[in-house]
């Protein structure tokens, strides 16, 4: 569990970011802003010690550090350059399509390790990493009508995103985790 601490800290933060999109409605545009802008800096920056903490010389490490880079980008751009909910929703969009096409990139490394994973929570990673790239299609695709239905939509891919990251510990089997 210690070993792990950080990547549950990190999966949880994801997963409070996206339960706080769905309940955006219910707080001001600049609270909204703000705590969004914080919480993912500070993911980022957990998701970093998560990565160091951890074997470098590992494929799937460098997940991590690939998602923090991305979480600590998009925290920032969220506090400096976000004015408005239209702005909000296409940011969260690249980043969830980012996130979308990294994962499905990183389940392919995974797979080329062959009998050092496990296929089944690779399948599963696989499937949610489309999921999310095409749960935000979806969801943009009614950002015309309501707004705030896509951001509730984006925080249940958020969510996705956070359960997926719980799922990176046991993906890996014992012997390469030993190793």
């Amino acid at each position: 569990m210690k070993r792990n601490l950080f990547l549950y800290l990190y999966g949880a933060i994801i997963i409070f970011e996206g339960v706080f999109l769905v309940f955006s409605n219910h707080f001001t545009f600049h609270t909204t802003k703000y705590t969004l802008g914080i919480i993912l800096i500070t993911g980022a920056i957990i998701a970093l010690m998560t990565a160091f903490t951890s074997q470098r010389k590992q494929v799937e490490f460098a997940y991590h550090e690939v998602h923090a880079l991305a979480m600590f980008v998009y925290g920032v751009s969220v506090l400096l350059f976000v004015n408005d909910l239209d702005i909000l929703s296409y940011l969260t969009a690249f980043l969830l399509f980012f996130y979308s096409i990294s994962e499905i990139i990183f389940c392919s490394w995974l797979f080329n390790l062959a009998n050092k994973v496990k296929f089944q929570i690779l399948l599963i990673r696989v499937i949610l990493g489309l999921a999310v790239g095409i749960g935000t299609v979806v969801f943009m695709n009614y950002f015309a009508i309501n707004k705030t239905m896509v951001m509730q939509g984006f925080g249940i891919l958020v969510t996705i995103i956070g359960i997926n990251v719980m799922l990176y510990i046991p993906i890996m089997t014992t012997k390469t985790i030993n190793e």
